[in-house]
């Protein structure tokens, strides 16, 4: 299964420590996402580990091993499907990036943005999960 990871996904695999880790390590998925994730995930460095409680060591360590099962896709790969991605989400634009990678890939988007799912773009962690193990954990 493949998969197009918003930030927020990664940002809450570090928080909650819960289900999102476990199927972001799940060999069966494959995880892709725009490029610029890493530097939007780093500069929400010192909220992720305030909420998480992770030291600075422990954060670098597990954004490395979390970084490692990503697949990230650079800009020229899909930025021609930006306008497209655009035009779709109106003025919503933040996610254009994540959108145009979904366009030239045909994955989902695992994320919680409720706009997204009702433009059919998202998958939510509790439909990866029953893909991936036939429940709803």
């Amino acid at each position: 299964m493949e998969v197009n990871l918003d930030t927020n996904i990664l940002f809450r695999a570090l928080i909650s420590h819960g289900i999102v880790v476990l199927l972001l390590f799940d060999f069966r998925l494959k995880v892709n996402a725009p490029e610029r994730m890493r530097e939007e995930f780093y500069t929400h460095k010192e909220e992720i580990m305030e909420k998480s409680q992770l030291s600075e060591e422990d954060f670098h360590a597990a954004a490395a091993l979390l970084f490692e099962k990503i697949n990230f896709i650079s800009l020229e790969n899909y930025q021609q499907f930006l306008p497209e991605a655009k035009r779709l989400l109106g003025e919503h634009t933040k996610d254009a990036e994540f959108i145009a990678l979904c366009l030239m890939n045909g994955a989902k988007l695992w994320t919680y943005e409720k706009l997204l799912f009702e433009l059919g773009f998202g998958i939510s962690t509790k439909e990866i999960s029953q893909k991936l193990y036939g429940n709803s954990e």
